[in-house]
C-alpha cells in the first residue's frame, strides 16, 4: 500500500483538455490535446492540435455536437496538427457527420494525409469520411469551378 501511495503521489496530474473557441490557431495554445473552431465564409472549420485519445473523445465530441447544433452544421475538421489518433476517434467522426446530416450540414476533414485514410482502411470502417488534402480544397467556397461551368447572377 505504501509503494501505490508513494507512486501515484510521484504522479503529475494529466492536464484536462482544452476546448479554445477564438480565431487563434491551436498550434498557438499550449496543452496536449486543443480544439478551436472558426467560421469561415458558411462553414465552420474545427482546427484540433495535439493527441485524440481516450481522455480527449467526450471533449471532441461535445465540441463538434456543439457547433453543428448551436453555430453551423458545415463543418470541415482540419487535422493537420494531429499528432495521434485513437481509432475510436472514428466513431466520433461518423456521428458528428450523421448529426450534420441531420441539420443539413455535413462533416469533412482535412489535412491528415496518408495515415487517416490508412487508419479507416485498418478499423475496416463501412462510414465513410469525406477527406480531402487540403483545407482550401474542403471549404466549397474554395473550390475551383468546373471547367464549361456557367456562373449566373
Amino acid at each position: 500500500m505504501r509503494l501505490a501511495r508513494g507512486y501515484l503521489a510521484s504522479m503529475k496530474p494529466v492536464p484536462k483538455p482544452q476546448v479554445v473557441r477564438s480565431l487563434r490557431p491551436p498550434a498557438d495554445v499550449s496543452g496536449p490535446f486543443v480544439c478551436s473552431w472558426s467560421a469561415v465564409g458558411e462553414c465552420a472549420v474545427v482546427r484540433v492540435a495535439g493527441a485524440i485519445d481516450v481522455v480527449a473523445l467526450p471533449t471532441l465530441a461535445g465540441e463538434l455536437h456543439h457547433v453543428i447544433t448551436t453555430k453551423l452544421p458545415r463543418l470541415v475538421v482540419d487535422l493537420r496538427r494531429v499528432t495521434r489518433m485513437e481509432a475510436a476517434a472514428l466513431d466520433i467522426f461518423s456521428e458528428a457527420h450523421d448529426l450534420a446530416v441531420e441539420n443539413g450540414g455535413w462533416l469533412r476533414a482535412s489535412g491528415a494525409g496518408q495515415w487517416f485514410a490508412d487508419l479507416i482502411r485498418a478499423t475496416r470502417s463501412d462510414r465513410p469520411l469525406d477527406h480531402y488534402a487540403t483545407l482550401a480544397e474542403a471549404l466549397p467556397s474554395y473550390r475551383p469551378a468546373a471547367v464549361g461551368a456557367t456562373y449566373h447572377r
